[in-house]
């Protein structure tokens, strides 16, 4: 069996994308999810029937199995566990519009050994979650209550990574869901009350005429005797009547429910975000709205784009250190401390020549001597 994806995104976007105020999904109230089931439940009672009985005449024929210690238990839960999957997606599919056949019924078995092992695990959670106390093990059968159709719409995603987008979608919805469901199982409550309220006048009754016979005497032990055959008749048949309506209840309940279990999933995924993520990741993030999101139009915007500012031009352009330095622009140079520039005197030098040389002392930097030189030039005029 083919099932076009395409079309069914298109039916749901009519009711599920049709909610939006602005650029926001609001989800939608019970009353409304209520009608969408019956939408997608015109012109298929009868494969949604045929489907819900299929499913409960299988489940309570394996169920026999049960008798058998262990291995009956073990036998009945690798069964039940990947066709209960199978359920699942049928009345998804039928939710969608897709018209799926019989046989689809049987589509959990495909991929046998990664839903087997969703079914086990969250049975051990829930059942873990049920030993603290019987109302926390509710409250996490409703977190993970989208795990088996995540996997239906997420081929690649783990069954530990299901049940833990599950827990995330469900985060804040589980009170909305259990409305839900408690919108059509009510009427289940209606057969049991009639049925114990029969069964108490039965045996009041009962009690008044054994009690009207035996006037003289009234034991309630002794009684039961005398009325055990009206009381039991009244009890098998009142047990059979009863079993009959909520058959007929449940053929005519419970693809509701799951119809709108499947289209709650479908809201839940479009108004609060997009689930997913990449598979080689291994990770699943949600993206949700948020909180500032302005309602209404958008504001216009101005096409033109804003002025940059231009980048200094060089004519000169070098790579390197200098590279941003414009060369019209003289650097000033940087302050070097004063520095007494007068150098130090030399040691007189004494130069050594050959036997025809002399030594003689240079001292460049001492003034000469005027009067000791006007002194030698007398005494030569003399001579």
């Amino acid at each position: 069996m083919t099932i076009n994806v395409s079309d069914s995104m298109v039916f749901l976007s009519i009711y599920v994308f049709s909610q939006k105020k602005g650029d926001r999904i609001f989800m939608m109230s019970i009353s409304e999810i209520r009608k969408m089931t019956k939408q997608s439940l015109k012109g298929n009672w009868g494969l949604a029937i045929g489907g819900m009985a299929l499913a409960y005449v299988i489940l309570m024929a394996v169920s026999m199995v049960n008798f058998i210690p262990v291995l009956g238990t073990i036998a009945y839960y690798v069964f039940a566990g990947p066709f209960m999957i199978g359920a699942t997606w049928f009345f998804l599919a039928l939710s969608r519009q897709e018209k799926p056949e019989i046989g689809y019924l049987f589509s959990g078995f495909k991929t046998f050994g990664r839903n087997l092992l969703a079914a086990v695990l969250v049975f051990i959670f829930t059942f873990l979650w049920s030993l603290l106390f019987l109302i926390p093990g509710i409250i996490k059968s409703f977190s993970y209550s989208q795990t088996f159709m995540i996997l239906r719409d997420d081929p690649n995603i783990s069954p530990l990574d299901a049940i833990t987008e599950s827990r995330h979608r469900m985060n804040g919805h589980k009170g909305r869901l259990f409305g839900l469901v408690l919108s059509y199982i009510w009427v289940f409550f209606i057969p049991v009350i009639i049925m114990m309220v029969l069964g108490i006048i039965a045996a009041a009754t009962t009690a008044m005429f054994d009690y009207g016979y035996n006037s003289y005497s009234y034991d309630y032990y002794s009684s039961v005797p005398d009325m055990s055959p009206v009381f039991l008749i009244v009890f098998v048949l009142g047990y059979f009547l009863m079993l009959a309506v909520l058959f007929g209840l449940a053929i005519w309940i419970y693809p509701q429910v799951l119809v709108a279990c499947a289209v709650f999933y479908d809201d839940l995924y479009a108004s609060t975000g997009t689930f997913g993520g990449d598979p080689d990741m291994g990770t699943y993030t949600t993206t949700v709205l948020e909180d500032d999101t302005t309602f209404g139009a958008i504001p216009p915007v101005d096409p033109t784009p804003p002025e940059e500012p231009e980048a200094p031009h060089f004519e000169n352009k070098t790579w390197g250190a200098d590279s941003m330095v414009d060369p019209a622009v003289t650097p000033k140079p940087e302050a070097t401390p004063e520095t007494d520039v007068t150098a130090p005197e030399k040691p007189v030098e004494e130069v050594a020549h050959n036997d025809d040389t002399i030594s003689e002392a240079v001292r460049p930097s001492q003034p000469v001597d005027h009067e000791e030189t006007t002194e030698q030039k007398n005494d030569d005029e003399q001579k």
